[in-house]
């Protein structure tokens, strides 16, 4: 007779029994004998029999069709892991129940993970229900003839439930009666799920040494792979350690480790999961082991995505860095090391954005983060600094949206400016001290000359630069104009790195900003439009200049590249931070040097001490984003505006070249207003006269 087993709990168990012992006696008071004496007898003779078969089927249907203890298969917080663009993982924080795990399912269990798994565990896994007497047997057999504990008789389904209930109650204790438990829980199990089902269950949950759970972490962690590619000598080593996760670590008894895993390859050899040849492959295999530590790359961006994302406490967060270019600028900053303590530099920030869609590549909080002396935990790229004239550009963008151009022509003379204090002026000064006359826009930006964008300021207002700033994005500015004053063109105000380099990338957008963001899938983002397209072609036109920059920078320094980039540098008051800002095509990338004690540097300007860092960088940066390295190229970073025409200019006056200007020279106008003729040179009595305006010959 064959008895199927309800799937449902304790009362429908109970009923069935009832039933059951009910149709047998019932059937046997029909039975008709001759002689009322010999009925009676027979029918307690059979009433003994049926009762204890019967108490022993309820029995049976209890403990297999049981329920299972409540919140038992309740999957508590998973260990948070995060990933970089790639799945690289760059931390893994603990779960709820002390480990870090990623999980493996029914429908892909590794073969040789799962051949090693029952030949260490469980040879008897597909045919016994959950317990195994068979094995305990055998396990107590093998113990008494070694003298010691070898071989235990808990089946995989025992193990699980010993897991699943050591995860509800981390502090149960351990006795023959927790031993009965976990068999009744493993009885239940085989009744409610599938085999694989249970076999993925206990892989996830095992406990393989270091505080990782599951075996899809522990390969990542011990050999830098997945699961389904373990060799068969790896998932030997791997089904060997749950017997003795901490004795067989093998950071520290390696040799044990290893015994553990020939036991294993020699009961894989026996169980016929494993050919003689390969087995033999498989023990002269030499296991290598990846370091021993939690991975943390990029810990300050780490620390963000935990604090800010709303998806934290979900498992798995997969970011927009690239742990390859991460580790790339590590090694930039730890080569320039030893420049860095010359200038008295203890602190580089690093990030890079990716300007197609404006997400974070690289973000580098400190330098070392692991230097408590000098700050190392702090999150660089989010401390308010002061930029220098790595803000100029932006006083320039301003004003070609107000109708200057890169052939405006800026005064570079003594000038002084009122200031928001009665009675009180400010006098600018360029770094070099010297003054250039009329400048045209692209020399006076290219050449970071002070001036001249000061000038620029004070015609634009500084109320409307402070609004401009704040719709580019920066929004550190928590003072009014007039506090600020004409010094903000000079970046007497603070501002972020992250916020500063998103801003520039809006210019390699052709004006568009869009906000950046550190995950694949995060929440729609804002985006606006902060210049036109003509102006940040025109900005980055110039910051690409190289001939444009020379007369101050020189040529061939960190500031020239292979391919075009805009780049701006910026040394803040007293030299306490060098920043240098830009863009390729493919990426903006922002570099500060300096100390967040604010001791100031010695002898080092954004072109000395962060410039050569970012050179390093873009170029890295930059053949990432083309999936290779970053060759020779002449394509512009912003295409041409269609209302930008080229025309011929006086290189003095910016005005339209007549046949008398000694020095021309061409340069993109606006198409919708072509500059006068040129007036400052002229012919008289035959010779040449220059006239300048009255500012200049004052």
């Amino acid at each position: 007779m064959r008895i199927f087993f309800p799937r449902a709990g304790g009362s429908n168990a109970g009923s069935l029994a009832s039933r059951v012992a009910s149709a047998c006696v019932a059937g046997l008071k029909g039975l008709r004998y001759s002689g009322y004496r010999v009925a009676s007898a027979l029918t307690r003779k059979w009433r003994s029999l049926i009762v204890p078969a019967v108490a022993l089927l309820v029995v049976a249907v209890w403990l297999r069709a049981g329920p299972l203890p409540a919140g038992l298969m309740e999957d508590p917080s998973p260990s948070t892991v995060i990933v970089d663009r790639q799945g690289v993982v760059l931390y893994e924080a603990r779960s709820g129940d002390g480990t870090r795990g990623v999980k493996l399912t029914a429908e892909s269990l590794p073969p040789a993970l799962v051949a090693a798994t029952l030949a260490a565990e469980d040879r008897r896994f597909w045919s016994h229900p959950g317990v195994d007497p068979i094995s305990v047997v055998r396990a107590l057999r093998t113990n008494l003839v070694e003298r010691s504990i070898v071989e235990g008789g808990s089946t995989i389904t025992q193990q699980a439930a010993k897991l699943l209930l050591g995860r509800r109650e981390p502090n149960r204790r351990r006795g023959w009666g927790a031993k009965l438990h976990e068999a009744v829980v493993a009885l239940r199990l085989e009744h409610r799920f599938e085999k694989r089902e249970i076999l993925a269950l206990y892989l996830n949950l095992a406990a393989y040494g270091n505080q990782l759970a599951g075996a899809e972490r522990a390969s990542g962690v011990y050999f830098g792979t997945t699961a389904a590619l373990l060799t068969p000598a790896q998932a030997a080593f791997l089904a060997g350690l749950p017997q003795r996760p901490s004795g067989f670590n093998p950071y520290r008894s390696r040799q044990a480790a290893i015994s553990r895993q020939r036991v294993v390859l020699r009961r894989m050899e026996a169980a016929g999961s494993l050919p003689p040849e390969s087995a033999h492959q498989a023990g002269e295999e030499r296991l290598v082991f990846l370091p021993a530590h939690s991975p943390f790359l990029a810990p300050h961006f780490v620390e963000m995505v935990l604090a800010s994302s709303a998806d934290a406490r979900t498992g798995r967060i997969e970011t927009t860095l690239d742990a390859e270019l991460q580790s790339h600028i590590a090694g930039i900053i730890e080569s320039q090391r030893p420049v860095l303590r010359q200038h008295g530099a203890s602190n580089v920030a690093v990030v890079v954005l990716d300007n197609a869609t404006g997400e974070w590549r690289a973000w580098e909080g400190s330098g070392d983060y692991s230097d408590g002396s000098q700050g190392g935990t702090i999150n660089g790229p989010v401390v308010p600094r002061q930029p220098g004239s790595a803000l100029k550009p932006f006083t320039y963008a301003l004003a070609f949206e107000e109708g200057y151009s890169p052939a405006s022509v800026l005064p570079d003379i003594p000038s002084t400016f009122p200031t928001a204090e009665s009675g009180i002026v400010y006098s600018p000064r360029n770094y070099d001290g010297r003054y250039r006359g009329p400048m045209l826009a692209r020399a006076a930006l290219a050449g970071s000359e002070n001036v001249p964008a000061v000038a620029l300021a004070s015609e634009l207002g500084v109320p409307r630069l402070l609004r401009f700033l704040g719709r580019a994005g920066l929004s550190t500015f928590d003072r009014t104009a007039s506090y600020y004053g004409l010094g903000l063109t000079l970046g007497n105000a603070e501002v972020r790195l992250d916020e500063l380099t998103s801003a520039y990338a809006a210019l390699a957008r052709g004006g568009e900003w869009v906000q950046p963001t550190w995950l694949v899938a995060g929440p729609e983002r804002s985006s606006r439009r902060v210049v036109s397209q003509r102006t940040a072609f025109w900005i980055t036109d110039i910051l690409s200049d190289d001939e444009a920059r020379a007369y101050v920078f020189g040529r061939g320094g960190s500031l020239e590249f292979p391919f075009p980039v805009a780049v701006k540098t910026g040394t803040s008051q007293a030299y306490h931070d060098n920043w240098t800002v830009g863009y390729s095509k493919h990426v903006s990338v922002g570099v500060w040097v300096g100390n967040f004690n604010r001791t100031p540097l010695r002898n080092s300007s954004g072109v000395t001490g962060a410039a050569p860092i970012f050179h390093a960088v873009m170029v890295a940066a930059e053949g990432r984003a083309r999936g290779g390295h970053a060759e020779p190229s002449t394509a512009r970073i912003v295409v041409p505006a269609a209302d930008a025409v080229e025309g011929e200019i006086c290189a003095l006056s910016g005005l339209s070249a007549n046949p008398w200007c000694p020095n021309r020279t061409r340069e993109w106008l606006a198409a919708e207003s072509t500059p006068l003729p040129c007036s400052w040179h002229h012919l008289d009595d035959g010779g040449l006269v220059t006239t300048l305006p009255a500012e200049y010959t004052a």
